[in-house]
């Protein structure tokens, strides 16, 4: 198999999964084509290696402004994706490191996601929660590494971030 490119080549897939007793959920390694991407890493590095400067993400802030769009080539997603887990790598994190996020949906957010999930196990955080919710379930994981916005006007997502901070013991870069 040569990627997934249809409905049946999923068919296919999840027959060979049914057959050999997998969950469904990729931990048969025999159940995938051996030419499938092993993560989401390698995938979107297989993509920049077919067509480097197709754009690979695009953002706008408002609605009205989707011709305006910042675009990425999928190079330079790639860049920004090794980046951030290279910085993660830096700070100590592993492959058993829980790097968290609370974020608005932006460009950077999909750095963390992907650069992260390079690097250790992401857990996102809905940024509308109530702080108390949050620390909960950043407890519950023992988050080592937590990315969220600095103080930015009309929004108090820092506030509610730096008032838990000192409540999450495993808690080593912010």
């Amino acid at each position: 198999m040569n990627g997934i490119a249809s409905l049946q080549d999923i068919v296919e897939i999840e027959k060979k999964s049914i057959m050999s007793g997998g969950s469904g959920g990729g931990s048969d390694s025999s159940a995938i084509a051996a030419d499938l991407p092993g993560s989401t890493y390698d995938m979107i590095r297989q993509g920049a290696a077919l067509n480097p400067e197709a754009p690979a993400l695009s953002f706008f802030l408002q609605a009205d402004a989707y011709k305006q769009a910042e675009t990425w080539s999928y190079r330079q997603l790639l860049q920004q994706i090794t980046r951030t887990a290279n910085f993660f790598h830096g700070l100590g994190a592993s492959k058993d490191s829980v790097i968290a996020f609370i974020l608005p949906n932006l460009p950077e957010t999909h750095f963390v996601i992907w650069g992260g999930q390079a690097a250790g196990i992401v857990l996102a955080v809905n940024p509308l929660l109530e702080a108390d919710v949050m620390l909960e379930l950043l407890n519950t994981v023992r988050v080592s590494i937590l990315v969220t916005l600095a103080p930015f006007p009309g929004t108090d997502l820092w506030q509610k971030v730096s008032s838990i901070a000192a409540d999450i013991p495993s808690l080593q870069h912010m």
